[in-house]
C-alpha cells in the first residue's frame, strides 16, 4: 500500500475459503489505497491460512488462533485497529463496489457513523434488502439496522464498546450501546455489501426463537416493555415484507450488482 491506512476492515473467519473472494472484493472497494484488512482466523487448517496470508498485503493483519466464536473474533479485531475508521465484512460476504473507500472517508469527515444498505442473498437470488435510512433517523433501537454490516465508523466510537461473549444477540446489544452515544450518522441507500443468508443465529427454528427472545430482553433493557414489543414487531414485519418483495420478483444479485459478480465465484464453498 502506498498511502497510510485510514480504514480497517475486520474479517472474522474459520475454515471458510470464501474469505479469499471477500478479500478480493475489499481490494476493489479500496479506490484510494488506504484500507487495511484485519483477518481474525479461528484456527483454520494451515493450507487455508497460508492462502489467506498470500492474499494480504504488507500493511494488513492476520491473526490465526482458536477463539470462542464470532464475537470473540470481532473483539480481537477491534483490539488491533489503529486506523481512524473501521468496518466489518464476513468471510462469506463481499463488497458490491457501489460504495467505495473514498465515499466512507468523505462521509466520516463530518459524521461518526456512515451506514449503507445491505442485500442478503442465497446462491444466485436476492432475499431481501436492509435499508440504511431507518438507522440514520433513530430507528435502530427498533431493529431497523443490520449490525456491523454496511456500517463504517470512527474507531474512537466503535472501539469504545465490545461485543459480549456468550450472548447470542451480542451484535444487537453492541449497536444499541453505540447508538446510545448519540453519534452523528450519515447514510446512503446504495448497497455496500452482499451478505450471505444463514449464519449461526438463523440456522434453525429453535435458534431463531432463542435469538428473538434474547433480542426482546435486550430491547427491554435499553428501553421499556412497549419499545421492546414494538421493536420485535417492526423488525419482523420489515423482514417479512422485504423477503416477500424479492420472492415475488426473483431477482438475481449478479444482475443487480455486476461489479460484485467477479467475487461470487466460490459462494457456497467451505474449506475442508
Amino acid at each position: 500500500m502506498g498511502a497510510a491506512p485510514q480504514i480497517s476492515i475486520i474479517m472474522p473467519s474459520f475454515r471458510d475459503a470464501r474469505i479469499l473472494d471477500a478479500i478480493a472484493s475489499v481490494r476493489a472497494f479500496d479506490d484510494i489505497d488506504a484500507v487495511r484488512v484485519v483477518v481474525i482466523d479461528g484456527g483454520s487448517p494451515e493450507e487455508l491460512v497460508d492462502r489467506i496470508a498470500t492474499a494480504l498485503g504488507p500493511c494488513d493483519i492476520l491473526l490465526s488462533e482458536r477463539d470462542r466464536g464470532i464475537f470473540d473474533a470481532l473483539n480481537k479485531g477491534l483490539d488491533r485497529v489503529t486506523t481512524p475508521y473501521l468496518g466489518w465484512l464476513g468471510s462469506d460476504d463481499f463488497m458490491t463496489g457501489e460504495v467505495l473507500a473514498s465515499d466512507v472517508v468523505r462521509a466520516l469527515e463530518d459524521a461518526d457513523l456512515f451506514i449503507a444498505s445491505t442485500v442478503m442473498f442465497s446462491d444466485d437470488r436476492v432475499l431481501r434488502k436492509t435499508h440504511a435510512w431507518p438507522a440514520a433517523h433513530g430507528l435502530a433501537r427498533f431493529g431497523l439496522h443490520n449490525p456491523h454490516y454496511s456500517t463504517f465508523g470512527r474507531t474512537s466510537l466503535l472501539g469504545a464498546e465490545r461485543f459480549v461473549h456468550g450472548d447470542i444477540a451480542a451484535d444487537i446489544d453492541y449497536f444499541l450501546r453505540v447508538f446510545a452515544r448519540r453519534p452523528r450518522v450519515a447514510h446512503t441507500d446504495r448497497v455496500a455489501l452482499l451478505m450471505a443468508a444463514g449464519g449461526f443465529s438463523n440456522n434453525s427454528v429453535d435458534r431463531v426463537v432463542k435469538v428473538n427472545r434474547r433480542v426482546f430482553a435486550i430491547y427491554r433493557r435499553h428501553g421499556n416493555m412497549v419499545a421492546a414489543l414494538l421493536g420485535i414487531a417492526v423488525k419482523t414485519v420489515y423482514k417479512v415484507a422485504g423477503a416477500g418483495f424479492y420472492a415475488a420478483r426473483r431477482r438475481r444479485w449478479r444482475d443487480l450488482f455486476p461489479r460484485a459478480a467477479a467475487f461470487g465465484r466460490s459462494a457456497g464453498g467451505m474449506a475442508a
